[in-house]
């Protein structure tokens, strides 16, 4: 074969690839977005600012599995945030994205870890909210760098889902 022909083939197999991977995407997207609906970018009623920080949204998996990314309505695009929790809920306004709140009468656990998905860090370092979605159990992952911060964070949202948090 020659030089031309092997370039034609190998940018026509990287080109099928890719197209093959975007479909995978999207209809993963699609599948998850006909099992719930869109969640809410503000809170109905905010009440009081408990604690606030900048930090890192890392994704959205299912509550049952970590390692499982959540494609629909842009939770699955990691980036960074400013984490707001209120007496009502948490806000977290993704930089690029929409933002996402989640209403306190939704969390059911708040976890931290080492690790979830593609990132891990040091013992504890990762804030996980899991929450309820429709019928669907949500796990929402943060990274909050500053530890004053992440420990202020994690006491506001114990305060606000009246659940102790899990190890």
């Amino acid at each position: 074969m020659t030089k031309d022909l092997m370039a034609v083939l190998a940018v026509a197999l990287v080109l099928i690839l890719a197209s093959l991977a975007w479909w995978g995407w999207s209809a993963r997207k699609a599948r998850q977005e006909a099992s719930f609906d869109s969640p809410s970018e503000a809170l109905e009623f905010f009440g009081e600012e408990l604690a606030r920080a900048n930090g890192f949204y890392v994704a959205t998996s299912t509550g049952t599995d970590f390692l499982e990314r959540i494609n629909a309505y842009s939770l699955g695009i990691r980036g960074v945030a400013d984490i707001l929790v209120f007496s009502e809920g948490i806000l977290m306004l993704r930089r690029g994205e929409r933002p996402l709140a989640i209403d306190k009468a939704l969390i059911l656990e708040v976890t931290t870890s080492q690790h979830v998905i593609d990132r891990a860090v040091e013992a504890e370092g990762i804030i996980s909210i899991i929450w309820k979605q429709n019928t669907e159990t949500l796990a929402t992952h943060l990274r909050v760098v500053d530890e004053t911060s992440r420990l202020n964070i994690l006491e506001a949202l114990n305060s606000i889902s009246n659940r102790e948090e899990a190890k």
